[in-house]
């Protein structure tokens, strides 16, 4: 079993995450129609390892139509995702 990721790596970790969430929101909404993104990404040692958690709140510009929290949710598997291919990697490293 690899050792669990120094702090430097999970804070990569985390600061990948963010920035994909992030990326995929501004995807789908244009930048000036985004009234507040905030995306927390949270790291907690565990029995099996180390778990991630996404959490993304979004507010935008009333003229969009379509379903931000659906969109939030998305942008936060996203992060998820990201964050385990490159924990799989690290891993295969």
């Amino acid at each position: 079993m690899n050792p669990l990721p120094s702090k430097d790596e999970i804070e990569e970790l985390c600061m990948l995450g963010e920035r994909v969430a992030r990326e995929y929101v501004l995807s789908a909404v244009d930048r000036h129609l985004v009234r507040s993104l905030d995306v927390r990404v949270v790291s907690e040692v565990s029995e099996s390892g180390i778990d991630f958690s996404v959490d993304v709140e979004l507010r935008v510009d009333p003229v969009v139509t379509m379903e931000i929290e659906r969109l939030a949710d998305a942008a936060a598997e996203r992060a998820l995702g990201a964050i385990d291919d490159a924990l799989r990697a690290r891993r295969s490293a």
